[in-house]
């Protein structure tokens, strides 16, 4: 009904160049009752091949389409050239699926050459039968590759996007950004629109379940946290141990791969529909070496300038006491993705089918610890490749998995680095012979920093390539394979420092890992 205006994830109005334009979100916040459709069409997504990141064509499981070109594919149509295909229009309705065609900017505004580009079998799910009868709901492979783009939202609020994943750096479906439900930070591809205004009036899609990827409402494999095993405070950092039951820690870890990402979810009244908002982390335990019913997350302290529903999760999760999760039940999806590369294949996979890396450089920051960790672990008990960590944290007393490293180190498993921001001498002191050589290996990476002004793990990663122990040990970007964990600041400086070695433009596409 039209009386349902009122909705209290409403964000405030931002005017700006795109204001109102209409595009589609698929890492936002998850939603609570769904409403069951038929999952027929997704068939395709689950057949997909478990050595690439494959919806379909083997791409769009790992992350979101950079407008790198290697996303490109028959059944997005981008970059078939706006210059070569038709405007899509109403003759769409009646062409071949795959027909590609160039995005009429009257309808749909869309940005580059790239992004300006559809197909009509996307055309007319997203414009033509939009709050139509003829309406039909979006495959999870679709929702994966955000290739769809509801009529009925607009590019999400700078407020409801978390920086990983704003335009700058993932501008899909058409180069502006992922898409909201008008005035809110709710993706405009939900389950829970099925036969509401939501969907038959605003024009916003309904989203196809099962579904497990980011922003997805739909519930089919949820699982219970049943309580908080353990929790430990490390200055701004915190561990985080969940436990669950046997089965279900079965179901978490049935895919799960280095640098893979579980969503813990929780009902909200102050979502429309009541929907669960999400909170996504990168799991710190992996299945070979894990504690069954034990899930571990590592977390930091939630940002306050987003829009509430964004961190409203992460706050729940930071506060949460040790023992039974009490009052709104907390769950948790299987974990998906995992570090992939510019052709989205996966760490492992990509490795065993590269001969010529010897060496796995690691770059993080902050909680990306927890996403190399499992990278470590894995690739430490695999053996066959020299392992590097560069690490930066604010203070060493509050290193997270410090016996872990350190025990790594001492076995010469891992090459540790690590680049110390606090300026107190204290907190660059460790008893651990193995911590305190990180520390003074980093020091004196400090010392050759010549670009001035504060020097981090992806600085020191560079110039363990050019004169440190990278360069000593005979790493290069030809035989050396980089994983990088952390904010948004560290995965684009990071390419960008790399970017400045020899070989760059011809070993970066397939041997730097990000796992979004």
């Amino acid at each position: 009904p039209k009386t349902h205006t009122t909705d209290p994830t409403r964000v405030p109005h931002m005017p700006h160049a795109t204001a109102g334009l209409l595009l589609l979100t698929a890492l936002a916040c998850a939603s609570a009752e769904t409403v069951s459709v038929d999952a027929a069409g997704n068939a395709k997504a689950a057949e997909s091949s478990a050595e690439t990141c494959g919806a379909g064509d083997d791409q769009g499981k790992c992350g979101f389409d950079d407008g790198s070109g290697s996303y490109a594919s028959v059944e997005t149509g981008r970059g078939a050239g706006t210059d070569k295909v038709s405007t899509c229009g109403e003759w769409c309705a009646g062409a071949e699926a795959n027909a590609p065609c160039a995005i009429d900017t009257t309808v749909m505004p869309c940005k580059g050459e790239y992004w300006c580009t559809t197909t009509c079998a996307l055309w007319t799910v997203s414009i033509l039968e939009a709050a139509t009868p003829a309406a039909r709901p979006l495959t999870c492979e679709q929702f994966i590759r955000t290739s769809a783009f509801p009529r009925g939202g607009e590019v999400c609020s700078d407020s409801c996007l978390l920086n990983e994943i704003k335009p700058s750096r993932y501008p899909a479906p058409t180069g502006l950004g992922f898409l909201c439900a008008p005035g809110t930070c709710d993706p405009a591809v939900q389950n829970r629109y099925n036969g509401t205004f939501k969907a038959t009036e605003l024009g916003l899609a309904v989203l196809e379940c099962p579904c497990n990827w980011f922003g997805s409402d739909c519930s089919d494999d949820w699982v219970a946290v049943e309580r908080v095993l353990r929790k430990e405070r490390l200055g701004d950092f915190e561990t985080t141990v969940f436990g669950v039951s046997e089965a279900d820690w079965q179901r978490v870890m049935a895919e799960h791969r280095p640098g893979g990402v579980v969503r813990v979810q929780a009902p909200s009244p102050t979502a429309w529909g009541d929907r669960p908002l999400e909170q996504p982390y990168a799991l710190a335990n992996d299945r070979e070496s894990g504690v069954v019913g034990e899930l571990e997350v590592l977390t930091g302290p939630p940002e306050t300038h987003y829009h509430p529903t964004v961190t409203e999760v992460a706050f729940r999760v930071r506060a949460l006491p040790v023992g039974p999760v009490a009052g709104t039940p907390l769950y948790i999806n299987p974990s998906v993705a995992g570090f992939f590369n510019k052709h989205y294949r996966f760490l492992l996979d990509a490795l065993e089918g590269d001969a010529a890396v010897a060496h796995v450089a690691m770059v993080a920051s902050g909680a990306g610890l927890s996403g190399v960790r499992t990278a470590l672990a894995t690739l430490s008990r695999e053996g066959g490749k020299a392992l590097h960590l560069f690490y930066g944290l604010r203070d060493v007393r509050h290193l997270p998995y410090r016996e872990l490293l350190a025990r790594w180190v001492a076995a010469g498993q891992v090459g540790l680095t690590l680049l110390v921001s606090s300026g107190d001498p204290a907190a660059r002191e460790a008893p651990e012979p193995e911590i305190a050589a990180a520390i003074a290996a980093g020091q004196k990476l400090r010392a050759q920093h010549a670009g001035g002004g504060k020097m981090y793990a992806q600085h020191a990663l560079h110039l363990s390539f050019l004169a440190g122990s990278l360069s000593e040990a005979g790493a290069a970007l030809s035989n050396t394979a980089v994983v990088i964990c952390g904010r948004s600041e560290l995965l684009l400086d990071t390419e960008a420092l790399l970017g400045e070695l020899p070989g760059s433009a011809d070993y970066l596409p397939q041997r730097v890992f990000m796992n979004i």
